[in-house]
């Protein structure tokens, strides 16, 4: 990838490129994105496509904030990384159930830190932060050693896990490096009667299900607590009544919360709402949260997709490290876009007909209800492998639940 300081470009007149960019829904034939370019903090990502051999410049400013709450600029800048496939669980809606994907294997130590390798021989610098994912990442063995790598890289890690397995010594050893961790819970755990419900939606017991509620006051006792520590709950059909008082059990505690929409690389229909909720009833879930909210004096919270209250900053800044090799644009996605195998595979992924499709998104192009909604700047269209999912790359989100909110509309800017 070719980077270079943009001096004469204003950034007025790269936002008008954008109206250009409808002319890549007709292009039938996107081929891989030429070069980013820094416009001050905005970079323009150029896209080759086909039929009438046009290219297209298009404007995206930085979405999301992550960790400090810093905007910074476009271009590769997260990894997640999937470094086994070994799990306890068994969650009906969890992508690697359905793909049938779970213990089938794990990187190497050597594998995990290649990654690392090549995508700074791309950049020409080091991603700013490390998701580690699995499976379950506690049952990895090099993790320790994993996570040293990382910080004596400069990148930061962040721990998604269901806290079966930790110990109190581990916890320690993780809170004084501040490395951030996501558990993962679906219920309020001082409610008894919500473990059999947890239990369904780990296709587990209730005896595990009370352990991962436990496994809280490990990370509590060595002094976790939001921003370093957060819940996700993966709301389903099965718990969206109980996420409000979920979500106040996480503020007296002092843990952050991360309230996840379904995604989903396949196609949505009958299947996928026979687990996730709809966006009617999610809109009912955020007003139940905004009452929470208020109960604490604290204003309410702007909702964004598919986090509920936070969006998605991987959809075109980061990329997937499968436990296989494979790379894809994120978790949700289906679309394996290089390997680690191949010759220069991050610049095969990155510069992608998917990735180049997702970076040319703005509102010129994108459907509704994304296209008339004032936080496009802000959310940028939902799970876009979601979206993908669907059949049309530039669709819009119809799974947002802001249509179900206030005067029944989004706000239109």
């Amino acid at each position: 990838m070719l980077m270079r300081q943009h001096k004469h470009t204003p950034f007025s007149s790269l936002r008008r490129a954008c109206r250009t960019a409808p002319a890549i829904r007709d292009c039938h034939r996107p081929v891989a994105a030429l070069t980013l370019e820094l416009a001050h903090v905005h970079f323009i990502w150029r896209c080759t496509v086909s039929k009438h051999e046009a290219s297209t410049q298009t404007v995206f400013d930085p979405i999301g904030q992550r960790y400090e709450g810093l905007a910074r600029p476009s271009g590769l800048r997260y990894g997640i990384i999937e470094v086994t496939t070994r799990c306890q669980l068994a969650c009906p809606g969890c992508y690697m159930v359905r793909r049938g994907a779970l213990n089938h294997g794990s990187l190497s130590f050597d594998q995990a830190v290649g990654v690392l390798d090549r995508c700074c021989e791309y950049t020409g610098r080091e991603l700013e932060t490390m998701d580690i994912l699995g499976g379950e990442p506690l049952l990895w063995p090099p993790l320790k050693e994993y996570i040293v790598e990382l910080l004596n890289r400069g990148i930061k890690p962040w721990l998604f896990t269901n806290m079966l397995t930790i110990t109190p010594s581990l916890a320690r050893w993780l809170f004084e490096r501040k490395v951030h961790i996501t558990g993962k819970l679906n219920v309020d755990p001082s409610d008894p009667a919500q473990l059999s419900v947890q239990a369904a939606m780990i296709g587990r017991n209730e005896r595990v299900a009370r352990r991962m509620a436990a496994a809280i006051s490990v990370w509590l006792g060595v002094g976790y607590r939001n921003p370093l520590f957060r819940l996700q709950n993966l709301v389903r059909q099965a718990n969206i009544g109980f996420v409000p008082d979920y979500y106040r059990w996480c503020l007296e505690q002092g843990i952050g919360t991360d309230l996840e929409l379904m995604g989903s690389g396949e196609t949505v229909g009958a299947e996928y709402y026979a687990v996730a909720p709809t966006p009617k009833q999610v809109a009912r879930m955020i007003e139940a949260i905004h009452a929470v909210r208020r109960e604490y004096g604290l204003p309410e919270a702007e909702v964004l997709m598919p986090h509920v209250f936070g969006s998605c900053p991987f959809y075109d800044k980061g990329l997937y490290f499968a436990a296989d090799c494979s790379i894809r644009a994120c978790s949700n996605s289906t679309v394996t876009l290089a390997h680690l195998s191949d010759q220069d595979p991050i610049r095969k992924a990155y510069e992608s007909p998917l990735i180049c499709r997702r970076l040319s998104l703005c509102r010129e192009v994108v459907g509704e209800p994304c296209r008339s909604c004032d936080r496009w700047e802000r959310c940028r269209g939902g799970c876009r492998a979601t979206v993908e999912g669907m059949g049309d790359p530039y669709g819009g989100y119809t799974l947002c639940p802001l249509p179900y909110l206030g005067n029944g509309k989004p706000k239109v800017g």
